[in-house]
């Protein structure tokens, strides 16, 4: 059998001594001895109880072989007997001998002898044919006689990767003089001397022998595996084992080039750590600087997650200032998606790179021809790509605005100028304002879940709890009660639940998005057990680990100390497969199924919004719940529907006053049409009721003829919506007036100017007072509907910026008039 070469034998390249000494650079001292390498002998042999890179050895007393399942205590051969006796006591099956042939090399057990065994008896070939003379003769008998002695060796096996002694006269050890017979039956002509040279070494399942092979390459591979190790990863010795076989046989000489070998075909499990190898070869070497260099990043280097290429970019010059940009870019973000806009950003710049090649002669590469023709034709490509449906209108909107803020940051960041990689490029090859899309006017949907939806998702918890455990149960539990990020509840420290002064549940988090560390939530006592009894199940799994550094969450695998969270992706992963065994039974409130690809651990933050935005808490409170700067991106996470809104305002407004507390009767069908108007483009308010005069209504509620005189005016209008400014504004004016009757250092004249009316202030105790009365002559069943009523509007009312009210300054005009 010829072997599979990727370097020729006569070309044996010189090792770079440099490469040489920074891969003996990056190999830890003590990870040779933990993991059991000797580098006389070239062998690899980890501890069998080593927790990611050593092989458990079998129960049974003489069984050498090694067990790959974590559960179970026998090897396969020793199972399959178990199972056939009738799987008696474990320990006493165990303790009795099997005679099994076991793989690997023994010497004879002939005293002296320096053959290896070849037979259960442990005899060599010579001893085995001499004790035939014997057969009724007992080993122990035999071993007496005294023609009986022992046999010189035939020396180390002449396989230059072989570390076992020879076992006949071609001084070859055992398994590869049964090679050789195999190979010699398929080309009988077989050159013995080449043959030797190619031959990989005989392996043990519990072993590596690294042996005969270049230095760099056997550093690379055990950097490979001190890599996964230093990750938690456990790596099986079976596949590193085909990674040698495959070097010896392609006379590889770095991990690099087995990536040109046929390993796919038949081992993906050993292409997969190979690949992994490679990439943490590839990370360890490089720093940001080097990376940036290239045209496609691995982003791991800088801290984040993916790869970045730049090669979906063809023009030299865009390429290189989209590097540029990038390595601007990049720093500017954090989280999880922390490359998420650098790399949209390469798509569109993708886009752009493909209308340059296909509209220009020159393909784009002469950057000094470029004018507004050229974008001009990038956005009629765009608006055709709609059109024919292969963008969608938001896609294009957010392709032209991604486009425009990079030519913009290129020309800030200086690179047009004489020297940079842009030099040259043309002032008016760029998009203006006007060139953007208008942007599709959709009605927004709500993230968050109906409640039958939540109802239904409780009652499915039980279900996660069977088939994916109780972990990903208690992530659920508090990611519902808490409304936190997933990546905020799948990262919680052990220690995360303390309690305030007045013994209270705080749960302890860290705000990954916005980097703030150690934020505060306070939670209930139903959520401070669930927490509870995680903490209790963690530590009884992990009983050696320090408390201060368990995980609430840990992952399941590549984890022995509990020390690593469960991934958000997989997280994630779970979460979908749970929806999708309980999926069909979700309805939303008309009794319809709901669709489940909406029911995403994202949804849970916007439905715990919506759950306190409908119990009447404000919004200055729910933004600090939600830990967001802009009050706008707490409006953005709840909602209240068209529907919910126009229904309220039709029954407020049957019991809307005026002024002087009388009921308006007038025109309800024309009034109730212009409120909903008004609550679609953010009606014209004043702070405690609704004004219709038409002057101050077309400014925007900002030219008030009167001077916000509202409760002497007959265009004001108010109802129990507004209940709570009325009251607030009546203490207030009762206030006022007793601070400026008690004043002593002003004028009779200011003292009455500044004290409120007296008509006012019983005007507003009038109208108050009617409100209630119409409120009390309700019925149990109509006051409940009001209060409901009154909870949309006043909700509806937060999410629209209504301003307070302002005398207009006098125009210029009339000012100098």
């Amino acid at each position: 059998m010829t072997a599979l070469r990727l370097v020729q034998p006569d070309k044996h390249p010189l090792e770079d001594e440099e490469e040489l000494e920074i891969l003996r650079g990056l190999l830890r001292p003590e990870f040779p001895v933990e993991a059991g390498w000797d580098p006389v002998k070239g062998v690899l042999a980890p501890p069998r109880d080593h927790p990611l890179l050593g092989l458990r050895k079998c129960l049974v007393v003489d069984c050498r072989a090694g067990i790959r399942s974590p559960n179970a205590e026998l090897c396969s051969t020793c199972m399959t007997r178990y199972n056939a006796a009738g799987r008696p006591e474990l320990q006493a099956f165990a303790a009795t001998v099997s005679g099994k042939k076991n793989m690997g090399q023994m010497l004879c057990c002939v005293t002296g002898c320096g053959r290896p065994s070849h037979v259960r008896d442990r005899l060599c070939y010579g001893h085995y044919h001499h004790r035939n003379r014997y057969p009724n003769l007992a080993l122990d008998d035999w071993l007496k006689l005294p023609e009986v002695k022992p046999m010189e060796s035939f020396g180390d096996c002449r396989v230059p990767t072989c570390i076992r002694i020879a076992a006949n006269n071609y001084r070859l050890c055992q398994p590869h003089t049964h090679r050789l017979r195999d190979d010699r039956r398929e080309a009988p002509s077989l050159d013995i001397e080449e043959w030797i040279t190619e031959q990989p070494p005989a392996q043990l399942d519990y072993i590596v022998v690294l042996k005969g092979m270049p230095e760099r390459i056997r550093l690379e591979l055990l950097l490979g595996m001190q890599f996964r190790t230093d990750a938690g990863v456990k790596t099986p010795l079976t596949l590193v084992r085909s990674l040698v076989f495959w070097a010896h046989r392609t006379r590889a000489t770095t991990v690099e080039e087995l990536l040109e070998a046929p390993i796919h075909r038949s081992r993906h499990d050993v292409t997969a750590i190979l690949r992994g190898f490679v990439r943490d070869l590839r990370r360890a070497r490089s720093n940001p600087e080097t990376e940036r260099g290239k045209d496609v990043w691995d982003l791991a280097v800088m801290g984040m997650k993916g790869f970045l290429d730049f090669t979906v970019i063809h023009q030299p010059w865009l390429r290189h200032a989209a590097k540029e940009w990038a390595s601007e870019d990049l720093p500017r973000h954090r989280g999880r998606q922390a490359s998420a806009t650098t790399r949209t950003t390469l798509v569109t710049l993708a886009r752009l790179s493909q209308s340059l090649r296909s509209n220009r002669t020159d393909g784009g590469d002469d950057l000094t021809g470029l004018g507004r023709a050229d974008i001009v034709a990038f956005l009629n490509r765009l608006a055709h790509q709609e059109r024919t449906g292969d963008l969608t209108a938001n896609l294009r909107l957010h392709t032209v605005r991604r486009v425009r803020r990079f030519l913009d940051d290129i020309r800030v960041f200086g690179m047009t100028r004489a020297g940079g990689h842009m030099a040259g490029l043309p002032v008016d090859f760029a998009i203006r304002q006007t060139d953007l899309p208008r942007p599709p006017e959709l009605e927004r949907r709500g993230r968050d879940l109906p409640p039958s939806v939540m109802r239904g998702l409780a009652e499915g918890l039980t279900v996660m709890e069977e088939v994916f455990g109780i972990s990903s149960r208690r992530i659920t539990e508090l990611l519902i009660d808490t409304g936190r990020r997933p990546a905020e509840i799948c990262r919680l420290r052990l220690d995360c639940l303390v309690r305030d002064a007045s013994g209270k549940p705080v749960l302890i988090y860290t705000d990954f998005k916005n980097n703030r560390p150690d934020q505060r939530l306070p939670i209930s006592e139903v959520t401070a057990a669930v927490i509870l009894a995680q903490k209790d199940w963690v530590t009884a799994k992990f009983p050696a680990t320090p408390i201060g550094k368990l995980a609430l969450f840990p992952r399941e695998t590549g984890n022995p100390k509990g020390t690593r969270y469960i991934g958000e992706e997989t997280f994630a992963t779970t979460h979908r497969s749970w929806i999708r065994l309980i999926g069909g039974d979700l309805v939303d409130e008309d009794g319809r199924a709901f669709d489940p690809a909406l029911v995403v651990p994202y949804a849970y933050r916007h439905s715990y919004t919506q759950r306190h935005a409908d119990q009447g808490i404000a919004p200055d409170v729910l933004r600090d719940l939600m830990g967001h700067r802009s009050m706008q991106t707490t409006l953005s996470y709840y909602h209240v529907t068209e529907t919910r809104v126009r229904g309220a305002v039709d029954r407020v407004a049957q019991h809307q006053f005026d002024g002087q507390g009388q009921r308006v009767f007038t025109a309800v069908a024309t009034l109730l049409a212009d409120e909903h108007a008004r609550m679609r483009i953010g009606q014209v308010a004043v702070p405690f009721g609704i004004c219709t005069e038409p002057s101050n209504v077309k400014a925007g509620g900002q030219a008030c003829p009167y001077k916000f005189t509202c409760l002497g005016c007959g265009h004001f209008r108010s109802d129990a919506s507004y209940l709570p400014e009325l009251k607030s504004y009546l203490q207030q004016q009762l206030a006022d007036r007793e601070r400026i009757q008690a004043a002593t250092d002003i004028q009779p004249w200011a003292r009455d100017h500044l004290t409120p009316p007296e008509e006012e202030i019983s005007g507003l105790r009038r109208l108050i007072r009617r409100i209630e009365q119409d409120m009390d002559s309700l019925t149990n069943e109509e006051q409940q509907a009001i209060d409901e009523a009154v909870t949309v509007i006043r909700k509806a009312r937060q999410m629209v910026n209504l301003g307070m009210p302002t005398i207009r300054p006098e125009t210029t005009e009339k000012s100098a008039g």
